[in-house]
């Protein structure tokens, strides 16, 4: 039994050997191969021209990523709660750009090294972290996809000045429709601090998702109107990206007035969302009818952005809010969230700090037996936006937190998190996840584990650098650490608090 056990372990460890010389020699050839790249490259190859108007260009980028998981730890000693697992994707693309018709394709390939084979525990403990859902769709530790990623054909002019339109398969992120290239701190916060809420590409998973439909966007100096109507992709930890989720409808109508042009350094935004979700999936989240029928709600809401400075630096405020109502299965739905942030950033000092701070609240469902369903529901956001360390989103969700970004060079830059987390309604269940990320089967895309009538859920503590070789190479290092409380606590009895932590490195042509 013994020798058994030994052949076991050298097995595994000649494995992690192996996948460490795997992740270094590739993260070396990656290094070396941007940083040895002249500096008067672009960021896109022109491939060819066809006349003054219309050219076809190639692009690429290449991210790999090893994660270290500390995942808290059950009483259940048999199952594997500490691993790590590393992934590389890369992505290859041709455009096509002309005045009237512009063309995009983008081909995405990911593979995934050992994922965790032993790290799913019986409920409530369920999958003990990310790369335990990974297999779970996987059901190997290693996995791999080629996929189309992205497919569209855009018409930039159409019938009247601002009009445009695109059809295919395409990106989107709610909160961007506008972007402000002049305005970096502008730029940050509706990246960091906006976008991705209900709607994103779940883009730090490994595979992410797509969206197949048609939008359209009138756009003007003082204002921008967008629409769409979509169906989301597979993906996020689901290798088969490539598949559409036609049983879920997506709808959406913004309204934006663009910063600083009718209000004097603001921005402010109206939006609409319409999402039924009608796949056949039992039911993981809670007892307030899904089983009955499908999901179908409209979400209304608004966000304001707001900067002013003075002698010594720059003042941001924003606010974040949205109302939803429909139908959750056989019974009514009817929830709410809201985030007020605000900070300042020193301009006039080294590093430049910028302290921020905020609260995010949304509602919970306060009886599964009511005959009402009051859980906010995020859609299909890109999750990590809003939590570093995802092992919570923002469903039944209060945050209370503090940041500090500072940049000892322009191409250094350091962040530092500090979140208090709270369950809103301790009746309700304690969500993580980013939405559907099958089509069919038994995952739903969220996963809700019990309260035990606790509301208090931890403190986390997450550590950002991230620095810029140049133009082509970056690398990004995190950490966070969970204090789990009492909610955390009930469940796994073992240990309480968890670890994540990765270094990644990205490339881009």
């Amino acid at each position: 039994m013994c020798a058994l056990c030994c052949a076991k372990l050298r097995k595994e460890s000649m494995k992690q050997r192996r996948n460490y010389c795997l992740t270094g020699i590739y993260m070396l050839l990656l290094s070396l191969s941007l940083l040895s790249i002249p500096g008067t490259a672009k960021a896109e190859i022109k491939l060819f021209t066809l006349n003054k108007d219309t050219s076809i260009s190639l692009s690429g980028e290449i991210t790999a990523r090893n994660t270290y998981e500390n995942w808290f730890e059950p009483a259940l000693t048999s199952v594997n709660s500490s691993y790590d697992y590393f992934f590389t994707r890369s992505r290859l693309a041709l455009a096509l750009r002309n005045p009237y018709i512009g063309a995009f394709v983008q081909a995405q390939h990911v593979y995934m090294w050992n994922l965790p084979e032993n790290s799913i525990a019986p409920p409530p403990q369920g999958a003990l972290g990310f790369g335990a859902t990974y297999y779970s769709h996987a059901r190997s530790d290693t996995d791999h996809s080629l996929i189309i990623r992205q497919a569209y054909l855009d018409f930039p002019r159409l019938f009247v000045k601002g009009l445009s339109a695109r059809i295919g398969r395409f990106d989107y992120a709610d909160g961007q429709e506008v972007t402000y290239k002049k305005n970096p701190k502008v730029t940050w916060l509706k990246n960091a601090r906006l976008s991705d809420r209900m709607i994103g590409a779940f883009d730090w998973s490994a595979y992410n998702r797509s969206f197949d439909g048609v939008q359209a966007v009138y756009d003007r100096k003082a204002f921008n109107l967008y629409t769409s109507v979509t169906h989301p992709t597979q993906g996020g930890y689901e290798n088969n990206a490539q598949k559409t989720i036609s049983s879920i409808d997506l709808g959406n109508i913004t309204a934006t007035i663009k910063y600083g042009e009718l209000l004097k350094n603001t921005e402010v935004r109206a939006f609409y969302y319409y999402y039924n979700d009608h796949r056949n999936i039992p039911s993981i989240l809670g007892e307030s009818g899904l089983k009955e029928g499908n999901i179908r709600i409209n979400t209304f809401g608004t966000h304001v952005l707001h900067t002013e400075a003075i002698k010594s630096g720059v003042f941001d405020m924003l606010f974040w809010g949205a109302l939803q109502e429909g139908e959750w299965g056989a019974v009514d739905h009817g929830a709410w969230a809201a985030a007020i942030e605000g900070g300042f950033q020193f301009t006039n000092v080294p590093s430049k700090p910028w302290i921020r701070g905020g609260y995010f609240a949304s509602s919970g469902d306060k009886d599964s037996h009511d005959g009402k369903h009051g859980t906010f529901y995020q859609m299909l956001p890109t999750a990590r936006k809003y939590a570093l360390y995802p092992f919570y989103n923002l469903m039944n969700n209060q945050d209370l937190f503090i940041q500090a970004i500072v940049k000892p060079t322009e191409a250094f830059t350091i962040r530092v998190d500090l979140h208090s987390l709270s369950l809103q309604n301790k009746n309700d269940l304690w969500y993580m996840g980013a939405g559907p990320t099958q089509s069919s089967g038994t995952i739903f895309g969220y996963i809700g584990r019990p309260s035990n009538n606790q509301k208090g859920l931890a403190t986390v503590l997450d550590f950002s650098p991230s620095y810029t070789f140049n133009k082509y190479l970056s690398a990004n290092l995190y950490y966070g650490h969970a204090f789990g409380r009492g909610v955390i606590k009930n469940i796994y009895q073992n240990s309480s608090n968890g670890d994540l932590f990765y270094v990644e490195l990205k490339a881009q042509l």
